[in-house]
């Protein structure tokens, strides 16, 4: 029995660690997104800010992670990191010199919701790696979800 169990473990490392280690999609990212904006309709902004940070309600899975900002871009809610929540990082740079969050807020701010990509310090791998994330704008506030490529 010991021995199915350690075959187990090895074999899931050999595949790339366990189920929630696997890269996630557009669409995940995407659906998440759309999850968050109608949570937010739903509970409010305090309640929904909250559980976006703790990661609450499933708002947290792997490398995706809810982030709000309001259009002056002071962080509401950050899944991935919630130290930056209530600093503004409109000016915050990726490596190749894009402002992300800036970038975000226009996307939110012009068309409503869609699709933004820059670099970003993934949480999983802790290593700056490509990112495209799906924001929507709420009422005052711009929140995504993105996932790493």
């Amino acid at each position: 029995m010991l021995t199915r169990f350690v075959l187990g473990i090895a074999l899931l490392v050999a595949m790339g660690g366990a189920p929630d280690a696997r890269a996630a999609t557009a669409q995940e990212a995407q659906a998440l997104s759309e999850r968050a904006a109608a949570h937010l309709k739903e509970v409010g902004p305090d309640k929904a800010f909250s559980d976006f940070t703790s990661g609450a309600n499933d708002f947290k899975n792997g490398e995706l992670y809810v982030f709000c900002y309001t259009p002056q871009g002071l962080n509401l809610a950050h899944g991935g990191n919630p130290a930056f929540v209530g600093k503004n990082l409109l000016e915050i740079k990726d490596p190749d010199g894009a402002r992300p969050n800036a970038l975000i807020i226009q996307k939110g701010m012009t068309e409503g919701r869609g699709w933004v990509d820059f670099k970003w310090v993934n949480p999983v791998s802790k290593k700056i790696e490509p990112k495209s994330a799906y924001v929507i704008k709420t009422d005052n506030a711009i929140c995504g979800v993105g996932y790493y490529h």
